[in-house]
């Protein structure tokens, strides 16, 4: 007897997230959050006394979006930082590769 396979599209409901932001902020770029549970394949681990980790994501110019993890100091509020602010960070946490994409 031949079984029937379903497939179905698994959503990432950070990804999800980050699309729904961006829609709404039309005007920006980037974006900064605290992380999904299990986001990343590999643990993060301990972001350094003061600091949490959080998940700097860059819109790219085709829409899709990169997502980088920053251990940043606990005092910056997510909603608090602004594009030119998260742009410098982007330039100095992201691998060529990242930058290229952006650009």
């Amino acid at each position: 007897m031949l079984k029937k396979t379903i497939v179905s599209k698994v959503l990432d409901p950070a990804a999800e997230a980050d699309s729904a932001w961006f829609a709404a902020n039309a005007e920006r770029r980037f974006r900064l959050r605290d992380p999904a549970p299990l986001e990343f394949k590999d643990p993060l681990g301990d972001p350094g006394d003061g600091f949490s980790w959080r998940v700097l994501v860059a819109l790219l110019p085709d829409g899709g979006r990169l997502r980088l993890p920053v251990s940043l100091s606990w005092e910056l509020h997510n909603d608090h930082a602004k594009d030119q602010h998260l742009r410098i960070l982007f330039d100095q946490v992201a691998p060529h590769e990242a930058k290229a994409r952006l650009d």
